[in-house]
């Protein structure tokens, strides 16, 4: 019965980190990603100036978003383990 209690605390707490997660913004743009975006689309034209910012954007959220994937995972599995030796399993 105490295992039970054990586990099902250890999950709450596990599922509670789920929304700090959720609070990191990978859309938000850094002034390293503002100055990079400047020199590549310096001299361009309207349309392949929108066009390349908005590939440099998705690509920068896309990598964002799989690191923060990873990490989600990598501290998942962390407190899976945690939680297998408290149990002594």
């Amino acid at each position: 019965m105490k295992n039970i209690f054990i586990a099902l605390f250890a999950l709450a707490i596990m599922f509670s980190g789920v929304s700090a997660y959720a609070a990191v913004d990978c859309t938000k743009n850094s002034p390293i990603d503002e100055i990079g975006d400047w020199f590549a689309t310096l001299g361009k034209k309207d349309m392949e100036k929108n066009q390349i910012l908005v590939q440099r954007k998705a690509n920068r959220v896309a990598a964002c978003t799989k690191r923060e994937a990873e990490k989600a995972a990598k501290k998942a599995k962390q407190a899976g383990e945690d939680m297998k030796k408290k149990m002594g399993f």
